[in-house]
């Protein structure tokens, strides 16, 4: 069959060289870049067999030699910089909402496309010889899975600091400025894919997410879970779609027929690419999950009739089955096949080199100086001051003793998030180190206190190892440690990978290798010392010769040792003994690596000595909150208040409350810097400290932002992307996705303790009464609002200003909703101008007659202000005709 595939597209090539086409270089008409993409897709796809056509269709795509189509991944993720190793880490995508500058945004995700295409131009995509079970390189593709543009409907969802807040228009309009910035404006080729997901109406919960149906009604569908995605494919014009693992109306969104036919395909018009959640199709058959499908061969049916292309995962090898047994045509591949192969043409990455438009981007384009500004900047606007009694902040640089305490000040890694890279060491600054630098003629005291989420502080050994130089690492590119090591290193901290480009150290493969990591250790006390070992091939820990721990056959795994847990094995050491510690780790042939280890003592944390040490401190800056080890996808965490990666309460957990009390009983003024990637609950201790800086994950620059703020070289103008609620117990019930049982401002009735919208300055501003362009207007037009705001205080700075809507005559509409912004710099003393334009989708709510949304004719009310509260608030009364 395949035979005579090639012979006919042979056959195509001779005639078109007889009539002079300038395809006569070209052993086959898909390989010249100068015809139309059509016709290329109809040629590969003649030259395919319906065995290599599935190959093709799961993220790990197959190559096909004897056409010289590499294989390639469709997985790589850049929800706020590229995952690898030495890229340019920006602030986590809920600190970047925090902004409210899409231009900005902009400007980030063309920065980070830059360096997704400089990775691309210095990797090796040249792997031929890829089966369905290897599949191309993980994270070195040009599609790219971001923006998360769910709507985070309720704190505890782990999975909402990679999503750009609650309200549907911010994250619209900040994820249709990310997919402009990824896809660039090239007319011939895309320069990344972006990739809007999960579609759709889901936020959580974590541990439930393979086997949960929700059902919503149509209103909140069109109104809040679905407008942003509706943006992105039908305004900035998104080239993947990825499907959520949840069930939507008893079916799995991966084959849902109204949100991937209906909708997507046939309302919006969308004809480019709809991907898996990795392994979600499994989940249509797996025991214990949505069991909606007997086998892995109705399942992959269902999904590709639905309209799921790509598959993240290898369910769709069943499809060869389908089509034997006769549940599915070839033909029906095609429909999927043909937007996979254009979307590959239109990348460019089967065209010559020389027509790539970023060609000359390379290593130096890759965390450059003006890169590392831009993240710097970033983390500076994302930082929301929440709080600042007596004007405490900004403190002085000279002349002040600074307490710095707390589990978050000295704990760099925490500032990057999740779905992230590792910037280069040098971007590598905690908060305590930035606070240090831009404050160095101030006495610093520093004191962890304890860890984030439980009653212990744990002391890290692995730097006392071999006399304080750390453990000792020996690299061998072969599995059984022989022969002379590639690579050599020391390491006071052990959480290694191979991603992309990551390698354990310079010089070793990124398979078949295998490591010797010894060290000696001078117990300081008499105890337990505690061990964690994680790795996903095998390992072995020996004390003193003696196997400790091993693990003998490798292990599957996607959260390279994700989460935290409080407990962990140990063996007695006593003080002034020397302990020979050795950790071996072997590493196969396929997949990806990943290796942590652990060496620590944990003591009861107790604050009474911590307090003694801070009491002659002008000022105690306690660096509070969690980070992406507690809080994330799917996660191994089981403290109290945190469950799988979600939160079940949103207070501080206790260990932190109490330090907290104890650095108030001190009677010192407290300024709380918290970091966390959502909503903390601090309305029962809102009276123990003086000043309340939310600084998010920030970003590799999220130290010198925060130190920027505290000393007053950064005027603060970040906003509340979120509601911060004053206590879990204002919140409804967290599987409850009915969004007028109470969820975010646009429902909830309450009093929250900081609003959405909301956020300080060391400056002021005064609103004037704005103008319309027209008083009134028919359905379906926009109007422009001015809005004079004058820089009242001494300090330039920035505001931004905020459009709401409320609707007078819809009692189902929310209380209202955010439909336009502005973030605008106003030097002291001046007043700008402020113009909006409120587009017709402005007065847009669901119509049960066309099942969509539209213009509503009706009275209204045009907020503007500074946030979302009433008493920030100016109202115009409005018609819509």
């Amino acid at each position: 069959m395949k035979a005579i595939k090639v012979l006919l597209g042979a056959a195509v090539v001779l005639s078109l060289t007889a009539c002079g086409s300038k395809s006569s270089k070209y052993e086959y008409p898909f390989q010249n870049p100068n015809l139309k993409i059509e016709k290329r897709v109809d040629n590969l796809l003649s030259l395919l067999s319906p065995e290599e056509k599935v190959g093709l269709m799961m993220n790990g795509s197959i190559s096909i030699d004897s056409l010289g189509i590499p294989a390639y991944n469709w997985w790589s993720e850049a929800c706020h910089g590229i995952c690898m190793n030495g890229a340019t880490v920006f602030p986590q995508a809920i600190a970047l909402a925090a902004t409210f500058d899409d231009a900005q945004q902009y400007e980030i995700y063309t920065v980070v496309s830059d360096e997704a295409r400089a990775h691309w131009n210095t990797s090796d995509h040249n792997q031929f010889g890829k089966t369905r079970a290897t599949g191309g390189a993980w994270h070195q593709g040009l599609s790219f899975w971001c923006p998360n543009i769910n709507i985070f409907r309720d704190p505890r969802w782990g999975r909402g600091q990679e999503t750009s807040g609650e309200d549907p228009y911010l994250t619209g309009v900040m994820g249709s400025a990310l997919v402009r910035g990824m896809q660039g404006n090239n007319p011939k080729y895309y320069k990344t894919h972006a990739c809007a997901k999960h579609y759709a109406v889901h936020s959580g919960l974590e541990a439930a997410r393979h086997r949960f149906n929700v059902s919503v009604p149509m209103r909140d569908l069109w109104e809040t879970y679905l407008p942003a995605f509706k943006m992105l494919v039908t305004e900035a014009g998104v080239q993947e779609v990825m499907c959520a693992y949840n069930r939507y109306e008893g079916e799995p969104c991966c084959g849902s027929d109204r949100l991937l036919t209906d909708i997507l395909r046939n309302k919006w018009g969308y004809k480019a690419l709809v991907v898996s959640d990795c392994g979600a199709i499994g989940n249509f058959y797996n025991r214990g999950q949505h069991e909606t499908h007997a086998n892995a061969v109705e399942a992959s049916v269902d999904a590709v009739l639905s309209g799921t292309d790509i598959e993240c995962g290898t369910s769709y090898n069943a499809l060869v089955q389908a089509m034997q047994e006769g549940k599915i045509n070839e033909a029906d591949l095609d429909v999927s096949l043909r937007r996979i192969l254009r979307s590959r043409f239109e990348l460019g990455m089967h065209d010559p080199a020389e027509m790539d438009p970023w060609k000359d981007l390379g290593a130096a384009d890759i965390s450059s100086p003006a890169h590392t500004a831009l993240a710097h900047k970033a983390a500076d606007e994302a930082m929301v001051l929440l709080k600042n009694e007596g004007g405490i902040l900004p403190l002085k640089k000279e002349g002040l003793t600074i307490a710095v305490v707390g589990p978050n000040a000295d704990n760099v890694s925490m500032q990057y998030g999740n779905y992230n890279g590792t910037p280069i060491r040098e971007n590598q600054i905690s908060i305590l180190q930035a606070i240090k630098d831009k404050a160095p003629n101030a006495t610093i005291i520093y004191d962890r206190a304890c860890e984030l989420a439980d009653d212990y502080l744990t002391v890290n050994h692995l730097g006392d190892l071999n006399g304080g130089k750390g453990l000792y690492a020996e690299y061998f590119n072969n599995a059984g440690m022989s022969g002379a090591p590639v690579a050599k290193a020391y390491y006071n901290d052990v959480n290694l990978r191979t991603m992309g480009d990551y390698r354990f150290a310079e010089g070793v493969e990124m398979n078949n290798f295998s490591a010797r990591m010894t060290g000696i250790y001078v117990a300081d006390f008499t105890g337990d010392l505690n061990y964690r070992v994680r790795g996903n091939d095998t390992w072995k820990l020996m004390v003193n010769g003696r196997v400790l721990d091993e693990q003998k056959a490798p292990v599957q795994s996607r959260g390279f040792g994700r989460g935290q847990q409080p407990q962990a094995p140990s063996f007695k050491v006593v003080k002034g003994k020397a302990y020979l510690i050795q950790l071996e780790y072997a590493k196969g042939e396929t997949g990806s690596a990943y290796l942590s280890f652990e060496l620590s003592q944990r003591k009861p944390a107790e604050f009474a000595s911590v307090a003694e040490k801070v009491k002659d401190a002008d000022v105690i800056i306690m660096v509070s909150g969690i980070s992406a080890r507690l809080e994330g996808e799917e996660m191994r965490v089981n403290y109290e208040g945190f469950s799988g990666g979600d939160r079940t309460k949103i207070e501080l957990p206790n260990v932190q409350l109490r330090l907290l009390e104890a650095m108030y009983n001190t009677g010192k003024p407290v300024v709380m810097v918290n970091c966390s990637g959502s909503a903390i609950g601090f309305g029962a201790v809102e009276n123990q400290y003086q000043a309340l800086l939310q600084a998010w994950y920030g970003g590799q620059a999220g130290g010198l932002a925060v130190a920027d703020v505290l000393f007053g070289d950064y005027n603060p103008a970040g906003r509340l992307p979120v509601t911060f609620y004053k206590s879990t117990d204002q919140l409804p019930d967290v599987e409850d996705y009915n969004m007028d049982h109470g969820f975010t401002y646009r429902y909830f009735k309450g009093e929250p303790l900081y609003a959405f919208g909301y956020g300080l300055s060391y400056t002021s501003f005064a609103y004037g009464d704005a103008t319309l362009s027209k008083s009134s207007i028919k359905a379906g037009g926009k109007v422009d609002i001015t809005v004079p705001v004058t820089n009242t205080g001494d300090r330039d700075g920035d505001e931004v200003v905020q459009i709401y809507i409320k609707a007078l005559d819809n009692p189902s509409a929310p209380i209202k909703t955010l439909k336009g912004f502005k973030r605008v710099n106003i030097p002291a003393g001046q007043t700008a101008q402020v113009k909006i334009t409120l587009e017709p989708k402005a007065f847009e709510y669901y119509d049960e007659k066309i099942d969509e949304l539209s213009a509503m004719p009706g009275r209204y009310q045009i907020l503007y202000g500074s946030s979302s509260l009433d008493k920030d608030l100016k109202a115009i009364d409005f018609t819509v005709r």
